[in-house]
């Protein structure tokens, strides 16, 4: 009898532990996509105020895009563009720790041979050092500071196509990053369909759960975040390599003349509030009254711009499901970070940081 108490207690206390333990709360995490940072010292003499808005929201780490690849038919080769310029400047705001992100477009994957993997890999990471060097040091400080787990990310959205070459670049980047934590985007598509396109052979992914439809379609309801088409992708059976999770806090406008795409218009949803330009045809869609000039862009009587702009309580439901389908994950990051953005969606973004 007092065995078989003893034996019902401990498993009580085991049953107790499992409920009340809790796993290591997330990083929160922004994407930072800018070509320069915005130091303004002179204007804030206390202090940087992008510094003190992350601190505010306890972000703790950050995806720094350092460079693009893009293949260049002129020269017939890969190239590096939109280089990161502000690597003194973005010291203080990445000393939480931050991660070097590096963008290939898949047309680089498609035009070069599978011989040449090694050699892209090997240029990729002497650009990656030399930018990563000047923002960890500096000509007037001898402090350094360490990153305990560095890593590296690439961001690509490969294909079935692409998948080979694509890989092998990849296995070629951990080889010159050893001790390195080497992580990949994970668009919807390849995360649903893995057997078609392959799981990339790196620790960790991130999956980004924006841009979800073809911004070109005059059919499409919103190409960068749409709650219905992003719950049609989570339906599939658990993805085979740990994952982390992106969200979008950022939207555009799709122009429209016809059913032809003209372009994107980079303004904030408060630009469509000028009701002597555009009349609502919906939530999302607003049709040019007059010939008109805005900004750099010429607009005819009939035109339409499509509104991209997640919405917020749509957003905030949409991160739970996410959430429910990968419980796992170790960072939640939010793309990207700019001060008018984070106004819209500061509520969003602390509700999901609060999390778990």
């Amino acid at each position: 009898m007092y065995h078989s108490k003893v034996l019902l207690l401990l498993l009580i206390l085991l049953v107790f532990n499992s409920c009340t333990s809790k796993r290591t709360p997330p990083e929160h995490a922004f994407y930072y996509w800018k070509s320069d940072y915005d130091l303004i010292y002179d204007m804030y003499p206390s202090g940087d105020p992008q510094d003190s808005l992350r601190r505010a929201l306890d972000v703790s780490h950050v995806y720094l895009h350092l460079f693009d690849v893009d293949w260049s038919e002129n020269l017939s080769m890969p190239i590096p563009k939109a280089e990161f310029r502000g690597a003194y400047e973005v010291r203080q705001f990445v000393s939480g720790g931050y991660t070097p992100v590096v963008f290939i477009t898949n047309r680089t994957f498609e035009r070069m041979a599978d011989s040449s993997c090694a050699q892209l890999a090997q240029r990729v990471a002497d650009k990656i050092n030399k930018l990563n060097s000047e923002i960890q040091y500096t000509t007037d400080t001898a402090v350094t500071k360490e990153i305990k787990e560095p890593e590296i990310q690439i961001d690509c959205d490969w294909t079935a196509g692409t998948r080979d070459k694509y890989f092998h670049f990849l296995r070629e980047i951990r080889q010159l990053f050893p001790g390195y934590t080497l992580s990949a985007t994970i668009r919807l598509y390849p995360y649903k369909y893995p057997d078609k396109t392959g799981v990339p052979p790196v620790d960790r992914g991130m999956l980004m759960c924006y841009n979800l439809g073809n911004i070109k379609d005059a059919g499409t309801i919103n190409s960068v975040f749409d709650i219905n088409t992003l719950k049609q992708y989570l339906s599939g059976k658990d993805y085979p390599l740990s994952l982390d999770i992106a969200f979008p806090v950022f939207g555009w406008y799709a122009w429209f003349r016809g059913n032809e795409f003209k372009g994107i218009v980079h303004d904030g949803p408060e630009f469509i509030e000028d009701t002597s330009s555009f009349v609502a045809l919906d939530k999302q869609r607003y049709r040019i009254r007059t010939d008109t000039v805005l900004g750099e862009n010429y607009y005819r009587a009939g035109d339409i711009l499509r509104m991209e702009y997640p919405d917020t309580a749509t957003l905030q439901t949409a991160i739970r499901l996410v959430e429910e389908k990968i419980p796992d994950y170790q960072r939640i990051a939010f793309y990207h970070w700019h001060q008018s953005s984070i106004r819209t969606y500061e509520k969003v973004i602390k509700t999901a940081f609060a999390g778990r």
